[in-house]
């Protein structure tokens, strides 16, 4: 007799969600897609990074997508250089830094685009209980991107609360740079970052770590004020985000992907590839019958490395920014961090000891 076919519950449409029902499908099994919008995607349009260096040993990320994960993905461009603005410093690295990529509900979108693959219909307006579900299917796979599940589960832990404030803004960009800002004075130890949608249209976004809606908006206001911008605002957007960890990521029939998961890498923030890979692994557990706990493995180590570095540049003030960026775009460790394939962020606790010596050794007058 062949094995019987699971019957498998899918909350959420966004990134995550879609690549675990894509990968359902490939191995014959359609999922029930609840989606409590009326569209996929997020509800605010902006650029997202898909940075290189994040992702290694993964060479190439595109090439990755379509021919290891089967997701024909087009990203909006390539990302070929960074313009780091600290407190007294700027600095410019150049490479094959990676890609980047529309997000949102637009028809080009990265959401858009792994929805138009999907043969599955996802039943929208639909507000779905994972309790419910989890008793009537053989599996709920939970991609509603927040922590309410794993916290009611007994298996989340906050790491970082943030506020994003942003804004789809009118000027004259270079559709190959982001363009980033540190400042402790709007930005506490998180940053600022524009992305472009192409020549002329970008999003701009201001990240503030333990935050809340009346306070963003003076730190955005104080954003503009000391960075002295003046592009032209067609839409704002403010949403509160909470990053962490999530172990086990599947507790009985319940399985957390996305960022429901924890799989929202806290360095920088950009988190599609560990969403897009942690459905997919989703996906291939439930229709192998596999262990998901096992298949997430590398990716929850890589976020450990990741949360060792964001407690660095948590404890790190203006100085040390601007040192930092120094050190780190200097001739020979420019190459080895931005122009090679070597997955520097595999030595996490080497690299956090060597950059809190770092630390003490860049401070003026020591």
């Amino acid at each position: 007799m062949g094995r019987h076919t699971p019957r498998i519950a899918i909350i959420g449409a966004g990134i995550s969600g879609l690549a675990c029902a894509l990968e359902l499908e490939r191995h014959g099994i359609a999922p029930a897609i609840f989606e409590q919008r009326s569209r996929a995607g997020e509800t605010f349009n902006h650029v997202a990074g898909l940075l290189q260096l994040m992702s290694r040993p993964i060479k190439d990320q595109m090439d990755y997508l379509q021919n290891e994960l089967h997701l024909p993905i087009k990203p909006l461009a390539p990302w070929k250089r960074v313009i780091m603005h600290m407190p007294s410093v700027t600095r410019t690295v150049t490479g094959q830094l990676g890609y980047f990529l529309r997000r949102g509900q637009d028809e080009n979108s990265t959401e858009s685009q792994l929805y138009s693959l999907l043969k599955t219909p996802v039943y929208f307006n639909r507000y779905a209980d994972w309790q419910v579900l989890a008793r009537h299917y053989d599996y709920v796979v939970v991609a509603d991107g927040t922590p309410t599940v794993a916290r009611t589960l007994g298996c989340w832990q906050d790491f970082l609360k943030t506020w994003v404030r942003g804004a789809v803004v009118l000027g004259n960009f270079d559709p190959n740079t982001l363009i980033m800002w540190v400042n402790t004075k709007y930005s506490r130890h998180t940053y600022a970052y524009l992305t472009p949608f192409n020549a002329h249209r970008a999003s701009l976004i201001l990240i503030v770590s333990d935050s809340n809606a009346d306070e963003i908006e003076e730190k955005w206001r104080l954003f503009w004020e000391m960075e002295e911008l003046d592009y032209q605002v067609l839409e704002n957007f403010s949403r509160q985000h909470t990053s962490g960890y999530c172990y086990p990521p599947q507790v009985g029939n319940v399985l957390m992907i996305g960022n429901a998961g924890g799989f929202m890498e806290p360095f920088l923030g950009f988190g599609v590839m560990a969403s897009i890979r942690s459905g997919i692994y989703a996906g291939r557990a439930l229709a192998r019958g596999e262990s998901y706990t096992n298949l997430t493995r590398d990716l929850r180590r890589k976020i450990t490395r990741l949360a060792t570095l964001r407690l660095v540049l948590n404890n790190m003030n203006n100085a040390d920014f601007d040192n930092l960026v120094k050190l780190v775009t200097t001739p020979g460790i420019k190459q080895l961090i931005y122009n090679t394939n070597i997955d520097v962020l595999q030595y996490g606790t080497g690299l956090f000891n060597l950059l809190q010596q770092l630390k003490q050794k860049i401070r003026p007058g020591m």
